[in-house]
């Protein structure tokens, strides 16, 4: 596995259109991704904003599409489960029996979890570091084919 992070990295490096190495480097330093900057990567990474998105513009349309909890402060650090539930309707990814039955972040995160898009020590309800965030992006625009 350690072999394939280099890969995945450069991978989902690629897929988040080519951001600032300044942006890059606060995305994968930051210990709890918020609402707000997780919604700015995976919604243009998913071919859904463009990669220039604001912040607040992007948790505003994923908000608005009903994939973030009501009145979730955009500021405030976003769950693993919460990310997975996004990911999967901003990529359009379908989603086992339950997943279908009552779509959310619980049986999101499962249906990310079976297909090992997260891997490793993991808790639902904790808070998303952006490595973290980066690497299941990878994998995910990697299952894609490159996010296309």
């Amino acid at each position: 596995m350690r072999k394939t992070f280099p890969v995945l990295f450069l991978a989902a490096a690629a897929a988040l259109y080519a951001q600032s190495a300044k942006e890059m480097d606060l995305l994968l330093a930051d210990p709890g991704v918020s609402y707000a900057r997780a919604a700015r990567y995976i919604l243009p990474a998913a071919g859904i904003l463009p990669a220039a998105v604001s912040e607040a513009d992007a948790y505003k349309a994923a908000l608005e599409r009903g994939w973030l909890p009501d009145g979730a402060d955009p500021a405030a650090p976003i769950r693993l489960d919460e990310s997975a539930y996004l990911i999967l309707r901003a990529f359009s990814l379908e989603g086992g029996l339950m997943y279908r039955l009552f779509p959310g972040p619980r049986y999101a995160y499962r249906e990310l979890v079976y297909r090992q898009f997260i891997q490793g020590r993991r808790d639902p309800a904790r808070g998303l570091p952006g490595e973290r965030l980066v690497r299941i992006l990878g994998r995910v625009l990697d299952a894609k084919g490159g996010g296309e």
